[in-house]
């Protein structure tokens, strides 16, 4: 092999090495491991997809305790549903900020949900409306600025691995869920 063709076979494997990200036994062993940081465009599981698909045909989904009573209405194994009359309590637009600020949410970020959550502008976020806030991040829908800035919001507040599992969504939707029991209290 000529030192020409020895030489740029060298250069394109230390190129190619560069480029894939890896390191030399010396180097990895001195730097720091990188804290995770959540991902640029954030997905549904399968599972949180079909929560989403609930929230289609307006259903609530939450799980863990509610802070009241629970509906007798059993739904699936992802949790339960909200009475009728407990459905009907929207959210003032400051109470779904705080729940958001919960979460973690940025000043920006709750303006711009709570203002994406607040489809007819009455200053609450109605059961319906968020219902479909949440139904809007599956499918293709899910990879507009609002929905990813609420996924993206959700799986921070859960494991910020990219995915939002039904989990992370549910916590979301029990937290609403909440925040509609409180209102009447």
């Amino acid at each position: 092999m000529s030192p020409l063709i020895s030489g740029l076979a060298s250069v394109a494997s230390f190129l190619y090495n560069a480029a894939s990200g890896s390191k030399s036994a010396a180097s990895s062993r001195t730097s720091q491991p990188a804290a995770a940081e959540p991902s640029a465009v954030v997905t549904l599981s399968k599972e949180a997809e079909a929560l989403t698909g609930f929230a289609g045909k307006g259903i609530l989904m939450a799980s863990g305790k509610l802070d009241g009573p629970l509906g007798t209405h059993a739904a699936a194994d992802a949790g339960t549903a909200l009475t009728a009359s407990q459905a009907d309590r929207a959210v003032s637009k400051k109470d779904f900020q705080e729940l958001l600020a919960s979460f973690g949410a940025s000043d920006a970020q709750k303006e711009q949900l709570a203002a994406g959550f607040d489809a007819n502008q009455d200053g609450a976020i109605s059961r319906d409306e968020f219902l479909k806030g949440i139904a809007a991040t599956s499918g293709t829908n899910g990879g507009s600025e609002l929905s990813q800035s609420l996924l993206q919001l959700v799986d921070r507040h859960g494991n910020a691995n990219g995915v939002v599992n039904q989990t992370e969504l549910a916590q979301l939707t029990t937290a609403f869920a909440n925040a509609q029991l409180r209102k009447a209290a």
